[in-house]
């Protein structure tokens, strides 16, 4: 599809084109009502500030440019006593005035069984996940973060088939019938979104666990049409484009969770369609944890902090063109949860923190508007995503199977601006035919300085050498 540049127009026009060219690209996260939204406004990360994270590091969240943050105080120091619900903790209130002045959402988690108000007895067992009670302790929550003025959308618990609930109830961990851990876990989110759109009905509420096919089997027992999204953690170790799962996973029938070529755009358009079919309505999809370890086993080898720090940004890029909403990145600090973080524990930063930071300064003011390399192998070769923003048309552009050089067609002749991951500049390599090559790599290059009408097409044989930016 070609794409030409727009003439200044009136807002109203400008909202209709976007939404136009969202339509037509299939990038859904950019659709019509969402035509506002800048790249910047899908951006998350899981802050620790509760498991140890110094609160001295909060300023840390403006220079990384995060529009949203997942956090939260637990069900049982929110309500001690049946019935009674304390005000927020002032280390969570002070994050929360922090929040709103710096224009951060946070996903507040439902987190998780209340035992100190609730204790299970032989007549009750399963009395610390009540459901009526949950869905009380939801609003009582909403009340609170409507009255601390900042955004936010409450998390229906947090991955139920690890947490709590299927240990306490029994069934299969990937939710195949008979799984009574579902059916209450559903129970459970239908009583939050009662109480909650009774007590504020424009607050949003999000569901789900980490895997595709858990959220298909809420879907079975009756996820309420008035749930505004679903969450997914999708955690995989091939990388951002390509789902955990394909159509031959046996644990995941009798759901098809990705078309052939397993992508994740796929995958998340597929839980859409299935969730339209079950609830009569499209919910939006949340990533609201996605990140790797150092360490962990990849299809390159294990994980290196060099990899991770490429691998963000396409996993941020990658969901946006997907039509996720908001990626919340795991996470900010490494706290208890071993080498994830953006920064290691004792204060120093990775390279993923700079991937972050560059990420946002480069992309975060601008609208995502068109794949101009990658649309027909999305899980393999270059990948291509065109931006714009205040500041003009930016490129963003790697390689998921190694080295390439690509050649960059566009119009006229002013200067480029081309950074890696880490914001270091990358010089422009100019060939005898006067147009540019992009030594391209898995790790991406940003390029500024460019037209709507850019495009990008291999260099023939025999052109440039083979490129430096690769994995270390």
């Amino acid at each position: 599809m070609r794409f030409s540049p727009f003439p200044p127009c009136s807002a109203v026009r400008t909202f209709l084109i976007h939404a136009a060219v969202a339509g037509l690209l299939g990038l859904q996260g950019w659709a019509a009502e969402e035509a506002g939204r800048t790249f910047g406004d899908s951006v998350g990360l899981n802050v620790k500030f509760s498991q140890g994270q110094p609160m001295s590091e909060l300023p840390l969240l403006k220079e990384l440019g995060v529009k949203w943050v997942r956090d939260s105080v637990d069900w049982p120091v929110m309500e001690p006593e049946a019935g009674k619900y304390a005000d927020f903790p002032p280390a969570f209130r002070e994050r929360l005035i922090y929040y709103k002045e710096n224009g951060i959402g946070v996903v507040f988690g439902l987190w998780y069984a209340n035992a100190k108000a609730y204790p299970n007895t032989p007549e009750h067992p399963h009395h610390s996940v009540d459901a009526a009670a949950y869905g009380r302790y939801a609003a009582a929550m909403v009340r609170l973060l409507r009255e601390s003025g900042v955004r936010f959308v409450l998390e229906v618990w947090n991955e139920p088939h690890n947490f709590v609930l299927k240990k306490m109830l029994g069934g299969e961990w990937q939710g195949k019938p008979p799984s009574p851990w579902v059916d209450h876990y559903v129970a459970m989110v239908r009583a939050a979104v009662t109480q909650v759109k009774a007590a504020d009905p424009q607050a949003r509420l999000l569901a789900g666990d980490d895997m595709w096919v858990v959220d298909d089997w809420f879907l079975e027992k009756g996820l309420p049409p008035e749930l505004d999204a679903l969450g997914v953690h999708p955690y995989a170790p091939q990388g951002p484009e390509m789902a955990a799962v394909d159509q031959a996973t046996d644990w995941a029938k009798p759901f098809t969770l990705t078309d052939a070529d397993r992508s994740l755009r796929s995958a998340v358009r597929r839980l859409r369609e299935q969730a339209h079919l079950k609830m009569g309505r499209t919910p939006a999809i949340w990533a609201t944890e996605w990140g790797w370890k150092i360490g962990d086993k990849t299809p390159h080898g294990p994980a290196t902090e060099d990899m991770v720090a490429a691998l963000l940004p396409r996993t941020f890029i990658s969901s946006a063109a997907a039509g996720v909403e908001v990626v919340c990145w795991f996470s900010m600090q490494d706290s208890v949860d071993g080498a994830m973080g953006l920064r290691k524990n004792d204060g120093k930063s990775r390279p993923a923190y700079a991937a972050f930071r560059t990420m946002t300064n480069v992309l975060g003011n601008t609208k995502l508007m068109r794949q101009i390399s990658g649309q027909d192998h999305p899980v393999s070769g270059v990948q291509g995503y065109l931006f714009h923003g205040p500041d003009g048309w930016k490129l963003a552009v790697w390689n998921i199977d190694g080295e390439s050089v690509m050649v960059l067609n566009r119009k006229g002749s002013a200067p480029l601006a081309i950074q890696d991951v880490q914001g270091r500049p990358v010089p422009a390599t100019e060939g005898k035919d006067g147009r540019t090559r992009l030594k391209v790599s898995p790790s991406p290059i940003y390029v500024a300085g460019l037209s709507a009408d850019v495009s990008l097409e291999p260099e023939p044989l025999g052109g440039s050498p083979a490129p430096a930016y690769l994995f270390p």
